[in-house]
């Protein structure tokens, strides 16, 4: 199964997620991470990023969700 990562920036101050980008290795995705974190309103919300991994070919919700 092939692997996809996905750098996010989520701020908890706005709850509001933007995708950076997705790499190929977690490499990659880390390497854009450093430079994110030079640019202009991302270097003030350092705290704001995650690296997450999708598979590709799989279904990421499968059993529906709920609402609260």
């Amino acid at each position: 199964m092939n692997t996809l990562y996905l750098l996010l920036h989520n701020p908890p101050e706005t709850g509001k997620v933007k995708v950076i980008g997705v790499y190929s290795t977690e490499d990659l995705a880390r390497e854009a991470l450093d430079r994110a974190r030079q640019l202009p309103g991302f270097a003030e919300e350092v705290d704001g990023f995650t690296i997450s991994t999708i598979d590709v070919d799989k279904d990421q919700w499968p059993r529906g969700f709920v609402r609260l």
